[in-house]
């Protein structure tokens, strides 16, 4: 995610990116410049940091700075954006964010899978805060609203995200998630059947040091990892395929996921924790083939975000946001 400079506003990504603000922390302090902003900008390569700084598009002090200058805890690196590498926001306008529950305090719209939620990494434009800023920004301060996500989901994910408009109900409702008082509840399309038609998956997740995936995850019983529980509901399917109702109790990174390869069930379309992690590292390459595609079965793992149920602080009752199972996982379990 793009850095926020203390004391600014939220960024409007509405509007074009033009200058990014960094406050150099204990992270970064004793860094050479180039190495700094290489952990900052994530998604920009070495080279086009060096051509920004030899372009004269990075300073300290309001100063041209060398490559190799150390920056030191305190300084504020101002980086203008040329033309040709600005953000376009906007560029999904034609995709459908439909909204499954609106008021003048939050929204929560059924996001399409393949589209990040905010933007980050390779994803600097056409995300959903983009549509959401285009469509609730405004230039007077007293009719300004800012959206702000409530949670995340992964860009391959589908279903519900739900986005406060209001300061003090993203407050109130952001800790509700952060004490897991949210009941969130996935669908899911596996390979196979489980072993059971419901049950509870109580595996603690760590590094798969057998994977040449650094990110990878696996769960293992009486392993030294993070808690991680999940309980599970098979719903119907077919003689290839299960539609499972997954609702986790914890929220680690990959948990359903894991979880589900663990069960010997893994999702349809997981290129990591499907049958050939390989496909995972021909993604990341731009190599996947149609015979790779015919293999996964689909593009992307078959996961959507169904419902969330929260306490409405502002309406002083609880709420669910509900978004229907999509077109593509439905097909697989009609």
């Amino acid at each position: 995610m793009l850095p926020k400079y203390p004391g600014e506003p939220p960024r409007d990504h509405s509007k074009r990116l033009e200058q990014v603000k960094v406050l150099v922390d204990a992270r970064l302090a004793d860094q050479r410049l180039d190495l700094a902003l290489a952990t900052v900008l994530t998604w920009r390569s070495r080279a086009s940091i060096h051509r920004l700084i030899r372009a004269g598009c990075v300073k300290i002090a309001g100063r041209e700075v060398a490559p190799s200058r150390r920056v030191r805890a305190g300084d504020t690196i101002v980086i203008d954006i040329p033309p040709e590498a600005r953000v376009e926001p906007g560029a999904l306008q034609a995709i459908d964010f439909p909204i499954v529950y609106e008021d003048e305090w939050m929204v929560a719209v059924d996001k399409p899978a393949g589209v990040a939620v905010h933007p980050s990494g390779r994803h600097l434009s056409g995300t959903l805060i983009h549509v959401l800023h285009e469509r609730y920004r405004r230039p007077v301060p007293e009719h300004d609203v800012v959206p702000r996500l409530l949670h995340r989901i992964d860009i391959e994910t589908s279903g519900v995200v739900a986005v406060g408009l209001d300061e003090q109900f993203h407050h109130l409702v952001s800790r509700q998630f952060e004490d897991r008082q949210v009941q969130k509840t996935y669908l899911a399309v596996v390979h196979g059947r489980p072993p059971h038609d419901a049950g509870v998956v109580d595996l603690p997740l760590l590094p798969d040091k057998t994977s040449t995936v650094r990110l990878k995850l696996t769960a293992r019983a009486g392993a030294d990892g993070l808690p991680a529980v999940t309980h599970y509901r098979r719903l119907r399917g077919n003689a290839r395929y299960s539609l499972i109702e997954v609702k986790p109790k914890t929220g680690r990174t990959h948990q359903i996921r894991v979880h589900m390869a663990a069960l010997g069930c893994p999702l349809v379309g997981d290129k990591l924790y499907g049958a050939d992690e390989s496909l995972f590292l021909h993604q990341i390459a731009g190599t996947l083939s149609d015979e790779h595609r015919a293999q996964l079965v689909l593009d992307r793992h078959a996961l959507h975000s169904h419902s969330l149920t929260f306490f409405h602080p502002m309406r002083d009752q609880e709420v669910t946001v509900t978004a229907p199972l999509p077109e593509d996982l439905l097909r697989l379990v009609p």
